[in-house]
């Protein structure tokens, strides 16, 4: 599964035209970046409530959802609402309560997917990342780094990230489609540090999905 799970993006403009005309990555950029992968190392683990809205290419939205996260290492459960993930770092366990189905398969993430235990450090290869600016947000300040896959054959063409200032936690991401400029915008809207991995949240146990068909993929 290609994951995207807290972080903060805004506008493009200049972006491309900035991009191509450094040879190297942005120093301002990698130095926040650095900053934010070392705080988010020690971290054994964490649980996190966030909005997604869909917008289309001119910014209007077109939905919102919300959903929460619990993250271990490569351990996560994932709920959006109707549907559910569990992974334990093998198997990966989705269930659709609007066909009330679970189904079952390897967890086997390809080498640029963006899992849970590789969110902030996925930028390290295969992107370009430059530094755009601060944008104040109620009492904090928020710094905006965008990010852009070498392959241009990516269904996406960027992400911009919003990183807190002062406690260097992604807060808010953006999300955009190749081609049509659609995009996904996430917000961090609760951050909780765990102490250990919460075993119970966790599992997957089919006693909490009582009439669901299993279907196993693996």
């Amino acid at each position: 599964m290609r994951f995207t799970i807290l972080i903060v993006i805004i506008c493009l403009c200049t972006f491309q035209n900035r991009v191509k005309a450094q040879s190297r990555q942005d120093p301002n950029a990698e130095k926040i970046l650095k900053e934010v992968t070392a705080r988010y190392k020690k971290i054994l683990g964490f649980r996190a409530e966030f909005k997604r809205e869909s917008q289309n290419n001119q910014g209007k939205t077109m939905s919102i959802s919300k959903g929460n996260i619990v993250v271990s290492g490569s351990r996560y459960h994932l709920n959006t609402g109707n549907t559910e993930l569990f992974c334990d770092g093998k198997t990966v366990w989705t269930a659709d309560a609007r066909i009330k189905e679970i189904t079952i398969a390897d967890y086997s993430p390809g080498e640029e997917d963006i899992t849970p235990e590789r969110i902030y450090t996925f930028y390290q290869k295969g992107y370009k990342y430059i530094f755009i600016g601060e944008v104040k947000n109620e009492k904090d300040v928020w710094q905006s780094i965008d990010l852009e896959p070498e392959n241009i054959e990516k269904e996406v063409s960027k992400i911009r990230l919003f990183v807190d200032r002062k406690t260097r936690e992604i807060r808010k991401w953006i999300v955009y489609e190749r081609g049509s400029n659609d995009r996904e915008e996430f917000v961090v809207e609760k951050f909780q540090t765990l102490p250990a991995a919460p075993e119970k949240e966790l599992q997957f146990n089919k006693s909490n999905f009582p009439g669901y068909k299993i279907v196993d993929l693996r």
